[in-house]
């Protein structure tokens, strides 16, 4: 994937938060002066685009002090445990999503129930795209993930940011 950005490939959200658009997922850039936490990776293939965004940020890879995972599918921890075993980045989701995170199970559509909604539209670009970006990859964060229970409060405020499940 191409690691420049158009214009509208990162959308400040509101103050220091940003939307940065993947291959065919995002993942959002919450700045704090000179430091950053991420809410998630996107694909395996998204690394570089990740790594690119905090530049564009005016920030490094060691400026973040944590990667929140919403959830454990490959879209949203593709680079979660380079980014933790590279760069000593905590990795910080529920601890419900820590067995999936390791990969003790996998839970995520299976090649066979895309292909069962292959004639839908928009299916099959979708599926070829994320097989190409690493959808299908084994991507365990292999450390034990810290884990954190998110409050209302918390979920209020994600929310007067514009984004989150509100």
């Amino acid at each position: 994937m191409q690691n420049k950005f158009r214009d509208d490939d990162i959308v400040r959200i509101r103050d220091e938060v940003y939307l940065v658009s993947g291959s065919n997922t995002n993942w959002v850039v919450v700045k704090e002066g000179d430091s950053a936490t991420l809410i998630d990776s996107g694909y395996p293939a998204d690394y570089e685009r990740l790594l690119a965004s905090l530049t564009a940020l005016g920030l490094h890879q060691g400026a973040v002090n944590a990667l929140l995972v919403t959830h454990a599918h490959n879209d949203h921890i593709g680079a979660a445990e380079r980014l933790r075993a590279l760069h000593d980045i905590p990795v910080l989701m529920h601890e419900e999503e820590v067995p999936h995170a390791r990969r003790d199970f996998l839970q995520q559509v299976s090649v066979g129930q895309v292909l069962t909604q292959a004639l839908h539209r928009g299916v099959l670009p979708w599926a070829f795209h994320a097989l190409r970006a690493g959808g299908t990859y084994n991507v365990p964060v292999l450390s034990t993930a810290t884990v954190f229970a998110v409050t209302a409060g918390q979920l209020g405020r994600w929310c007067g940011y514009g984004w989150g499940p509100c």
